[in-house]
């Protein structure tokens, strides 16, 4: 199994997220050359590995992050980095 979610804006974002990821898993991914940045490096992967190769794949998605409108997309960058800077506030204050 090879969980994917889209948590950062990107394939990769377990580098910077706090919850959303499978630190378990996660060096058997790396070490399969399971790491994606852009969707079209996942799109490839699945294109070119052979269905008996591919494992399977489990997305979480956040629907309201896709968008071909560039007002709707800055707004929730804008919006989503001001949660962020709200919750590390909120960690920070916990230490």
């Amino acid at each position: 199994m090879l969980y994917l979610t889209d948590t950062g804006r990107c394939w990769d974002g377990y580098k910077v997220s706090v919850r959303d990821k499978i630190p378990v898993h996660q060096d058997e991914w790396i070490q399969r050359g399971w790491v994606f940045h852009h969707t079209s490096d996942v799109i490839r992967f699945i294109r070119e590995t052979p269905s008996t190769e591919l494992p399977n794949i489990m997305f979480t998605t956040h629907p309201q992050r896709w968008t071909d409108s560039k007002a709707a997309w800055v707004k929730e960058l804008i919006v989503q980095n001001m949660k962020n800077v709200i919750k590390w506030a909120i960690v920070k204050g916990k230490k």
